[in-house]
C-alpha cells in the first residue's frame, strides 16, 4: 500500500489460527485526516488517533469489533478482498478517557463527556487511547468471538488480565463509565454527535 491511507470500504483478511479458512474481515470505515476533518482541523478529542484508521472486524458474517481504531500496519499485512459500501451508520467510533481522575473526560468519537470521578476512582489503562496493532486485534477478535483459551499467550488467557479493548464500550462495567459521563440510555453515536453538534451534525459542514 502507499501512503495514502486506504479509502472507506477497503478490506482485508487477517488469519485468526493456523485452522484453514480461520480468518476475519477488516473494513476501513474512515481515516481521521482525510474523512473526519474538517476545515482541514481534527477535533482535539481524534488527535490520539489522527494516523490511525477507524476500521470494523468480522467473522463469518457477524461484526465482532463495531469500530476500533488501528494502525496501518493491519491494511498493509491483511490480505486485500473486494471493498464494501460504507454508510453514516457504519461510523459506529470506540469510546475512551481521556485526563486524570481529577479531571477526566469520555471522548466518544468526536464528542465530549465530562467525568466526574471525584479524584479517586481509577482509570483502567484498557480504557485509554490507543490504536492496535495487527498482533493485538487479531487477539481481540478472538476473546469477542469466545476463543480466548485459544491465545497462545498465557497472560492474556488469565482471568484477571485487563483485556487491552482501548474501547470503553468493549468493559465489563461499560455502561457505568456511559452513566458517569450522562450519556442519555440508548444513545447511537449519530444522537450523540448531534446533541453536541459536532462531526457529521456540525453546523454548516
Amino acid at each position: 500500500m502507499s501512503a495514502q491511507a486506504p479509502l472507506p470500504g477497503t478490506r482485508v483478511r487477517i488469519t485468526l489460527s493456523d485452522r484453514p479458512g480461520d480468518q476475519a474481515v477488516v473494513r476501513v470505515i474512515a481515516a481521521p485526516r482525510r474523512d473526519l476533518a474538517h476545515g482541514g482541523r481534527l477535533s482535539p478529542a481524534l488527535a490520539p488517533f489522527a494516523d490511525a484508521l477507524l476500521v470494523d472486524v468480522s467473522v463469518a458474517g457477524t461484526t465482532l469489533l463495531p469500530g476500533a481504531w488501528v494502525e496501518r500496519e493491519v491494511l498493509e499485512r491483511g490480505a486485500p478482498i473486494a471493498p464494501t459500501p460504507v454508510t453514516a451508520a457504519d461510523l459506529r467510533p470506540p469510546a475512551v478517557i481521556a485526563g486524570s481522575s481529577e479531571r477526566a473526560a469520555l471522548c466518544w468519537g468526536e464528542t465530549v463527556w465530562p467525568l466526574e470521578l471525584g479524584g479517586v476512582v481509577a482509570i483502567p489503562d484498557s480504557a485509554r487511547a490507543g490504536p492496535h496493532p495487527l498482533s493485538r486485534l487479531r487477539r481481540l477478535v478472538l476473546v469477542a468471538g469466545g476463543r480466548r483459551s485459544e491465545i497462545g499467550l498465557t497472560l492474556w488467557r488469565d482471568p484477571g488480565f485487563e483485556i487491552p479493548w482501548q474501547d470503553v464500550r468493549l468493559l465489563p462495567r461499560a455502561a457505568a463509565w456511559f452513566e458517569l459521563a450522562q450519556v442519555p440510555p440508548g444513545m447511537r453515536y449519530a444522537d450523540a454527535e448531534r446533541a453536541q453538534r459536532v462531526g457529521r451534525a456540525r453546523p454548516f459542514s
